[in-house]
């Protein structure tokens, strides 16, 4: 975040406030060159933390308007959260209000707004003006609309009350009828403190689910047939509900995973086994320079692993414990010594393995099989554990759109990693540079997702 802008209303009257930020770090090119903000302009800037308690004053008990809210809801809501505080006003997003206002025109990003309607901005790109924009922008709605009928878009668009205090069917503020993510926070309430600037440890998020309807989903954990057991202990210790629209099921199972994994919420599922993510490295390959009596094979953790290098790996498996348990059962399928493919310990070199004896071994550990042999079939049984090549020359961006259009997003991969999610209309060059990590369950949502991708679907850093 590099600037915060603000403009408050009150019965027609606008009061601005604005301020530099100082993020830390360089700031991306491309991102100096949309903007305009330097990092001279920066330097002596405030940090975000030197500047939160008069921004939550500024916010307090106020409704957070903002085009594409959630992307600008989301930086604040990250800075707040590295400060160990909560922000969590309400939140109406311009574009979606803009959709249901105007739903013949094509386009509702901010310029297309600005060439609809007429109006000019000095400031294009920075905090303040945009900010200055999206009230013009309301101002020209209460002149053009009847009340009735703003209502009615108002609550088209999803009004949403992020975090909820609590949750019951039919109250306003309900999650939309649309796909995403939820949270279900559960905490004492902490006498006097104020909902917008919580201690981070006055809740605790206690589960993670997704859907492809946000509403029906949440208010199923609090209505229909009777809950019991940990249905029932959830729903009674819930407070408040924050949630996320995606835009369809790629985007909400990636997020999903990525906050299940992080908030490790105590309702959710635990992983079913732990310990990193592991991978069967080969050591030369078939007729390879080991020397017989030692191990083919390796495990290596595949986080530890450059993800553009994958390709030379089999499996990947959730833990240690999975890996050699497929090792097992490709020994006894393909009769592989267990001392060659690291089963099994290397004490003695020449001497037989344990499954000579029983005849689930050709003897490759003492000399009456060829290693040469041996590790051809090896590699057979192997074949189909062989992570595969990543099928673009370099990072790409998979498109996401609802059936009706209303909401787009562009999910950055590379080499089977996630690299973050973002509205199609905003600016690229913010994610796509970001460290490769790999996570198991993010490569296992895009192995399924990404075959038979159409190519139209795929951008190409």
């Amino acid at each position: 975040m590099t600037e915060v802008g603000i403009v408050l209303v009150d019965a027609g009257h606008r009061v601005e406030w604005s301020s530099l930020v100082n993020p830390g770090m360089p700031i991306p090119g491309n991102i100096q060159r949309f903007t305009g903000i330097t990092d001279d302009m920066v330097r002596r800037a405030p940090r975000f933390a030197d500047i939160v308690q008069q921004v939550s004053a500024l916010l307090r008990d106020r409704l957070f308007v903002a085009h594409n809210a959630r992307f600008d809801h989301g930086f604040l809501r990250n800075e707040f959260a590295r400060l160990s505080l909560t922000f969590a006003p309400r939140v109406l997003c311009s574009v979606k209000l803009s959709r249901a206002l105007y739903p013949g025109h094509p386009r509702h990003g901010l310029d297309a707004v600005m060439e609809r309607l007429g109006l000019n901005c000095d400031a294009r790109h920075r905090a303040l003006g945009d900010a200055r924009v999206v009230c013009d922008v309301l101002d020209i709605v209460k002149r053009d609309f009847p009340v009735a009928q703003i209502d009615a878009a108002i609550r088209k668009a999803g009004l949403t009350a992020s975090p909820l205090p609590g949750v019951t069917p039919g109250a306003s503020g309900d999650p939309p009828e649309a796909p995403g993510v939820y949270l279900l926070y559960g905490a004492p309430v902490v006498p006097g403190a104020t909902a917008d600037l919580l201690p981070a440890t006055a809740e605790v998020p206690l589960f993670v689910g997704r859907s492809r309807n946000l509403r029906a989903r949440v208010l199923s954990h609090f209505s229909g047939p009777q809950k019991a057991g940990q249905a029932a202990r959830l729903a009674h210790e819930t407070r408040r509900v924050e949630w996320t629209e995606t835009a369809g099921e790629l985007g909400a199972l990636l997020l999903e995973a990525k906050l299940v994994k992080q908030l490790q919420p105590p309702y959710n599922k635990p992983p079913r086994a732990a310990g990193p993510a592991v991978a069967l490295l080969v050591r030369g390959g078939p007729g390879n320079e080991v020397v017989a009596g030692e191990a083919a094979l390796t495990l290596v953790e595949v986080d530890r692993v450059a993800p553009r290098v994958l390709n030379g790996l089999y499996g990947p498996f959730r833990s240690r414990r999975e890996c050699l348990a497929a090792l097992r059962e490709l020994a006894t399928a393909w009769q592989l010594c267990p001392k060659r493919i690291g089963l099994q310990g290397h004490e003695r070199r020449t001497a037989a393995c344990c499954n000579v004896q029983i005849k689930r071994c050709r003897g490759v550990c003492c000399g009456r099989e060829d290693v040469r042999q041996h590790d051809l079939r090896m590699m057979s049984a192997l074949d189909d554990l062989r992570m595969p090549d990543w099928p673009w020359p370099s990072s790409i961006a998979v498109r996401e759109r609802r059936p009706d259009a209303s909401f787009g997003e562009r999910h950055w991969l590379s080499h089977w990693c996630y690299l973050g999610s973002e509205p199609e209309d905003a600016p690229t060059g913010t994610i796509v540079g970001r460290e490769l990590r790999f996570d198991y369950d993010h490569y296992r949502i895009l192995r399924r997702h990404l075959d038979g991708l159409p190519l139209d679907a795929v951008q190409v850093a």
